[in-house]
């Protein structure tokens, strides 16, 4: 019931995205109102794309399920971009697991391949996108695990998920991101926050003045 309240608020967020924003940067110099065309705009001497591609890395802990003996924890590579219809995409591959990647050693219990459509907004500072679609979920099934999170040996199953980046760029092509997500699948359920190094596309060149 907390999963389907969770995702719940994630769907209500993205029509928010849907209704009340779009990304809108004020063209510098460009006469092609095209959708297919990426418009630029400048930050003092740099000149940027408005509609830019980025990548986020990163690992953070898991709030479901609920492992009391175990560090819950969670791994995401995220490609997020956009089409050639000016429509925003994301492709991630997520793995949760027993311990911390980062230290090693660690079990993974469930992989997720997911495929969202995303509103962004986008200033020089900060970024904040919402994604939503479906997953692809594969796990295993561990003799150790003695709360039996996983009932199976090998599964697979479909789900949804949705997520919120929240990303702040000091640097503009680089900066961090928390993201929080949840996975609503025929497996096991999972939600949690991951901590996330981010970088974009959007810087083209410097402008020689």
């Amino acid at each position: 019931m907390k999963s389907n309240k969770l995702f719940a608020a994630f769907v209500l967020l993205l029509c928010f995205f849907e209704q009340s924003f779009a990304q809108e940067q004020v063209p510098a110099q460009s006469n092609n109102k095209s959708k297919n065309v990426f418009e630029d705009y400048y930050i003092g001497a740099y000149r940027f794309k408005s509609r830019n591609n980025w990548v986020l890395f990163g690992f953070g802990p898991n709030i479901k399920p609920s492992l009391p003996n175990f560090t819950n924890a969670n791994m995401e590579l995220s490609f997020n971009y956009y089409d050639r219809l000016d429509r925003l995409w994301q492709l991630s591959y997520q793995a949760s697991t027993l311990n911390y990647l980062a230290f090693g050693g660690a079990t993974v219990y469930l992989n997720a391949f997911n495929v969202g459509r995303g509103k962004v907004i986008e200033k020089q500072y900060y970024k904040i996108a919402a994604f939503a679609g479906p997953s692809l979920v594969y796990t295993n099934y561990y003799p150790f695990d003695s709360t039996k999170t996983i009932n199976q040996d090998k599964s697979f199953g479909l789900g949804v998920q949705g997520q919120i980046q929240l990303i702040i760029k000091p640097v503009y092509d680089f900066g961090i991101s928390i993201s929080p997500f949840v996975n609503i699948n025929t497996v096991q359920s999972v939600a949690g926050i991951t901590l996330s190094i981010y970088g974009s596309n959007a810087m083209e060149r410097k402008i020689n003045y």
